[in-house]
């Protein structure tokens, strides 16, 4: 995806990360398998992080929920109605805002509070709760981060990366081949 759209891609897209646990529980509720409704650039595992050219890149590919062709959750199914509501996942919870993540050039992650523009309701209603907001992302980047920490801790303990491997992040969305060659 080019760089220029991709302000656009996070605006329209269905960008609803999901954790480990999000993934359990929807599965085991809804006797779902993970190919029915998570969406990774590589074909899902279970894991997020993917090991590429001999352990010299790390990859890691977050899953987020699967969107039908009109980008909407496979789990929306009317204007109102989610059929996963009471487990919804916190990036469900937070919507209309979103986490907003950005690395700066000493590569610390920063984290915004952003919100899609396009939702109807902003503006309207009671006003949002900030530290529900900060709490519920807290948890989410926690979540993913000791996920893809034990993971990465797992296949260096086995051998499977470089000391000078370098960490590459996937876009949701487009699915790539798993024997291609470079992180997309």
């Amino acid at each position: 995806m080019p760089l220029k759209r991709l302000k656009e891609f996070v605006e329209k897209s269905n960008l609803i990360y999901l954790t480990e646990k999000d993934i359990e529980t929807i599965g085991r509720r809804y006797r779902a398998k993970p190919e029915e409704f998570v969406e990774t650039l590589y074909p899902y595992d279970g894991r997020f992080v993917k090991i590429r050219d001999s352990g010299r890149s790390i990859v890691l590919d977050l899953p987020v929920m699967k969107s039908r062709v009109d980008r909407a959750c496979v789990f929306y199914q009317s204007r109102k109605d989610c059929e996963i509501y009471s487990l919804r996942p916190n990036a469900c919870r937070l919507f209309p805002f979103r986490v907003e993540e950005e690395t700066t050039e000493a590569g610390d992650i920063l984290l915004r509070i952003g919100y899609n523009p396009t939702c109807p309701g902003i503006g309207r209603g009671r006003i949002a709760d900030k530290d529900r907001l900060k709490r519920l992302v807290a948890e989410q980047f926690l979540s993913r981060a000791q996920s893809v920490a034990s993971e990465i801790q797992e296949m260096r303990a086995k051998g499977l990366v470089c000391g000078d491997a370098e960490i590459f992040r996937t876009l949701p969305g487009r699915r790539r081949q798993a024997s291609s060659g470079h992180p997309g």
